[in-house]
């Protein structure tokens, strides 16, 4: 039986996604690390312009950013974790860095978020370091992923 999701739609975000992408990050990350800070989480930045959404019906339920050889950001909707969006947000972003030639790529999680770990581990992505988060103090862990590097047009 088909799913709702299956009618989620990723696609490259444009400048008049900024102010929406902006706000569902917000909303996402206050959710899931709100309890980390004093008060009011800080708004998460980012090159919002330069993400992928996952867009079902208008409404914005996921985003990645890949910087480089980074996936920068990785946020899904709570409503829609565990569906696969997330997923194929993360595969999209790997294509990017695998199209730009990295043959690894890199991401960093908070220690604690251990439903991002597992989600990670299951896509292939391994832990390499833990440290304290450079402005927070709390601990983060770093990934890594061997890609194949594969030229832009290639990603299809």
């Amino acid at each position: 039986m088909p799913s709702a999701l299956d009618a989620v739609v990723i696609r490259p975000a444009g400048e008049h996604d900024v102010a929406a992408v902006e706000q569902f990050v917000s909303s996402v990350a206050g959710a899931v690390y709100g309890h980390l800070f004093q008060g009011d989480p800080p708004r998460p930045d980012g090159n919002w312009a330069q993400s992928l959404l996952a867009d079902l019906d208008g409404r914005i339920i996921g985003v990645v950013i890949a910087d480089d050889d980074w996936i920068a950001d990785l946020w899904v909707a709570e409503d829609c974790r565990d569906r696969g969006v997330g997923g194929r947000l993360l595969a999209a972003g790997e294509r990017q860095i695998a199209g730009r030639g990295h043959e690894q790529g890199y991401l960093r999680v908070v220690a604690e978020n251990l439903g991002a770990r597992r989600f990670y581990a299951r896509h292939g992505w391994s832990e390499t370091v833990t440290y304290p988060h450079e402005k927070w103090g709390f601990a983060m862990i770093d990934l890594v992923k061997p890609l194949t590097p594969r030229p832009v047009d290639a990603q299809a």
